[in-house]
């Protein structure tokens, strides 16, 4: 079966999500339309890491997600808060009369669904319920007549601004892309070369420093600070832009009002995936704080952490953003050396390359190198760098604040390369910088060797430069900066672990994290903070949370589950599995102390840290989501393998099952839980792949297979024919037949 990349008619959509992903947590607002194949809005993050297993499960989706999310980057690199459903239109009449004619019982019928279809965007639910509100009748069921018109409509992907930028909502892409290759090795570079995507058009914009560093008074009144706030504004001039595509007869905004145009009534500008992935990671890398660590929060907004919202004010900035913003980087860099194909960009961001360029040449022609022991206060060479690149970031953005100009520059590969390769070296630079200047905290000194999250920057030098803000206190220029640090955050050591290569420098990282303040000797689990006594009520709102709870030192069971996937990903399989099995994660929790059901998510855990001791342990607030995906991921790497499918060395699909099972899953003497045996008395274990092709692990020596892969195979097809195969590779005929999920009843692996 073809999938949503090889055949247009094919489309994806998702239905019923609520405002965070999840079909349970009703706690939260959300809005759900009451008709058939209903979906409400969802938050950009939540909806971005939810579907990051989408194709593993089904494959027929190809690339959707990646290239409905990656059409979601605006101009200034920026997303928008709520993720809607995909909408469709068929534009052409005659081919609106055609389906109408298949699907509608009458002429009367067939002249009102071909006004609904070309009369603007539409979605399933609200033409079934248009069919009942108009008496529409139609002569197929309701699959049929769904599917024709889904085949014949194009789809268009649906956002809405929200409210502000959030610093993380792009750090999920690569997970995408990564889920989307171990399924098409072979589609890569059609993917990356072969696309156009458009850019999003929100109407809020970011501020430059000259209007957002506000001077006032510190909190004890006895001194003068520097703030960043109200990051973002409002834009009018972006709105009225948008109301010129405005429907006079349904009063409602055209699907182009969303997609930033070409100057003077130009088409949406497109770029290709990887020219709009070359953007995202230059603009981020334009964004490092004034010692090079970490991404500036300057959008008003926080990463993942969200309850750190008062750290944007605190000019504040995050490592864990850094840390995916150097794997984009190094991401891209593959493709372009790979591929060896140019990438043709947008002249504005041509010219803010250029100016990154002369900065980072000005910066190393200073000869400047890292002191043994860094200084609180930023050096002088580094602060007059990043002035120069935040100002570059700022008349680019404000260049392409309402248009791009529609010239394009190509950049070859090769310049490509080399400049990407300069930029990972100064990204590498500042992530040791960052390990120097570490963390600090209830007993903590910066030696735990940790990677730290956050950092914050007091502007210790200043000028008024004339201007004031909305409440009347005087903007300025910073000068001169010194760094700010924060205790450790677990979210800083599980975004550091991607980056790393080695399997001995992954291992000491966790005896590291082991034996520091994150971890919660009690309950075998890992806080989400260190311990946050005597920290500035400037950070957020954990400060107002009593210690163990929310994001407070609580057990945050997402977080923890997304530092378990890191060490299953790591190959670390008997450290993951003594989590596991520690009472770290569902179902190894005791019910009694966690106090719900044990296939049930909890938002977080009450931690030792929380005063009272009744209450420790005891998981709070559902969710489904956010954890269940970082369990999915789990699931795939312990079942399937990290790369299930593979070109050989002359570019052939292959497969190549290689999973991660403890022996105890087979069977556990020591909790006296039998095994189930085959004919010739071997432990075995089966799931479901693809949601339909049975897979079943022989283990004749009962061993952990952590990492192995098959002696052989024998793949059974729905008609019964039966192939074996000696080996670990299946081989592409029926590698091809298994990714297509067709004519294939079950596969049975031999160890």
């Amino acid at each position: 079966m073809s999938n949503a990349d090889e055949d247009p008619r094919l489309k994806v959509y998702h239905t019923y999500s609520r405002i965070h992903g999840d079909l349970e947590r009703d706690y939260n607002a959300f809005m759900i339309d009451p008709t058939y194949y209903s979906q409400g809005p969802g938050n950009y993050r939540d909806v971005a890491q939810n579907r990051r297993n989408d194709v593993i499960f089904f494959p027929r989706m190809g690339a959707f997600d990646i290239k409905m999310f990656l059409s979601y980057i605006q101009a200034d690199a920026y997303e928008p808060l709520t993720v809607e459903a995909m909408a469709y239109l068929i534009e052409d009449p005659a081919v609106a009369q055609e389906v109408a004619d298949k699907v509608c019982a009458d002429e009367q019928s067939g002249k009102v669904l071909t006004a609904i279809l070309t009369g603007g965007t539409f979605r399933p639910g609200q033409l079934f319920a248009l069919n009942a509100q108009l008496n529409i009748t139609l002569k197929v069921d309701d699959d049929a007549f769904i599917n024709e018109v889904m085949a014949a409509a194009s789809s268009t992907a649906m956002a809405v601004y929200g409210s502000g930028y959030w610093a993380d909502h792009w750090e999920y892409y690569l997970d995408l892309i990564e889920s989307y290759l171990s399924i098409y090795p072979d589609g890569e570079e059609e993917l990356m070369y072969e696309n156009e995507l458009r850019y999003f058009f929100s109407t809020a914009t970011v501020r430059p420093r000259s209007e957002k560093y506000v001077l006032d008074f510190s909190f004890d009144g006895k001194s003068k600070h520097v703030l960043q706030l109200d990051a973002t504004f409002f834009d009018d001039e972006k709105v009225s832009e948008q109301e010129a595509f405005r429907n006079a007869n349904t009063g409602l905004l055209g699907n182009d009002a969303y997609w930033q145009r070409i100057a003077d009534g130009g088409q949406a500008f497109k770029s290709t995936p990887i020219a709009k992935l070359f953007l995202l990671g230059t603009i981020k890398f334009a964004t490092r704080d004034a010692y090079g660590m970490g991404v500036e929060y300057e959008g008003g907004r926080p990463g993942w952490n969200d309850a750190m919202n008062g750290l944007p004010g605190m000019v504040g900035s995050g490592m864990p953003e850094t840390y995916e913003m150097y794997l984009t980087l190094k991401y891209v860099k593959k493709v372009v050396d790979t591929y060896q194909r140019s990438l043709v960009i947008p002249i504005e961001l041509s010219n803010l390359v250029g100016r990154i360029e002369d900065a980072l040449s000005e910066l190393l022609e200073t000869g400047y190198t890292d002191p043994e022991e860094l200084p609180a206060d930023v050096p002088e060479e580094l602060f007059n760098y990043w002035d120069v690149v935040a100002a570059a970031r700022e008349d680019y953005r404000n260049d392409v604040q309402y248009y791009f100009n529609g010239t394009t520059v190509e950049l070859e590969a090769e310049d490509v390369s080399t400049m990407l390769a300069g930029w990972i070296d100064q990204v590498e630079l500042g992530m040791a910088r960052a390990r120097v200047i570490a963390s600090r905290g209830v007993d903590d000194d910066g030696t735990s060797g940790v990677p730290p999250s956050y950092f914050s920057y007091n502007v210790t030098k200043w000028v008024k430069n004339g201007g004031k803000n909305e409440k009347g206190l005087p903007l300025v220029n910073a000068k001169a900066m010194r760094v700010g640090t924060f205790p450790l955050f677990l979210e800083g050591p599980v975004r550091y672990l991607k980056t790393v290569e080695d399997k001995e420098v992954k291992a000491d990282m966790y005896d590291k994290v082991m034996a520091s303040g994150l971890r919660d000797t009690k309950l075998n689990m890992y806080f989400l903070s260190a311990n946050l006594e005597g920290q500035s009520y400037d950070m957020g709102r954990m400060m107002a949370f009593a210690p163990g709870w929310l994001e407070n030192q609580s057990i945050w069971m997402h977080m923890s589950y997304k530092y378990y996937l890191e060490l299953i990903r790591g190959k670390l399989y008997d450290q993951f599995f003594s989590e596991m099995r520690g009472g770290g994660m569902l179902p190894f929790m005791d019910p009694d102390v966690y106090g719900r059901s044990l296939m049930e998510c909890s938002s977080f855990l009450a931690s030792s840290a929380f005063p009272d001791p009744a209450t420790q342990g005891r998981g709070f607030s559902a969710r489904l989501s956010g954890t269940t995906a970082e369990f999915l991921s789990i699931w795939t790497l312990m079942f399937v393998g990290p790369k299930p499918f593979f070109l050989d060395d002359d570019g052939s699909l292959k497969m190549q099952l290689v999973p991660a099972v403890p022996s105890w899953l087979f069977e556990d003497e020591e909790d006296d839980a039998p095994g189930t045996y085959d004919d010739d008395g071997n432990l075995v274990i089966s799931f479901k792949l693809f949601r339909s092709i049975t897979v079943t692990y022989h283990n004749s020596e009962g061993k952990n297979l952590y990492g192995i892969s098959p002696n052989g195979y024998k793949i059974t097809k729905e008609d019964g024919e039966i192939v074996h195969v000696e080996g670990p590779v299946i081989p592409t005929e029926e590698a091809v037949a298994i990714r297509k999920v067709f004519g294939i009843a079950s596969i049975d692996a031999y160890f």
